[in-house]
């Protein structure tokens, strides 16, 4: 159905077997493309990139520091973990929803 969101598990199930693979070789830690998610691997853009938001040797992390980086709904703090990348200033706007009424404190109905 158009418009439906599914919640992604971010193919947890890999994590798992790469996590325990990891450790039976004496790893605590994976290596950035040891576990990749599904879309990330069947995307033939290569559109989506997956790792380590908090390892500065994975490509995301420097990905998130880009000027162009966004994520949905940010000023709600709830920290999401994926981020988008647009050069649009409108697109990363929207992406945050402001209405002109919250940004002057005035929340009410359109007519």
């Amino acid at each position: 159905m158009r418009g439906v969101v599914e919640k992604c598990t971010f193919c947890f199930h890999r994590y798992q077997l790469a996590l325990e693979k990891a450790y039976v070789s004496g790893r605590r830690d994976l290596e950035e493309n040891e576990y990749q998610t599904a879309c990330t691997q069947a995307c033939p853009a290569g559109a989506i990139t997956f790792g380590d938001l908090l390892n500065k040797n994975h490509a995301v992390y420097k990905l998130k520091k880009d000027p162009h980086a966004f994520r949905l709904l940010e000023r709600l703090g709830t920290n999401p973990k994926v981020y988008y990348l647009s050069s649009r200033e409108w697109v990363r706007r929207l992406a945050d929803n402001y209405h002109p009424q919250e940004e002057t404190g005035k929340v009410g109905a359109h007519h």
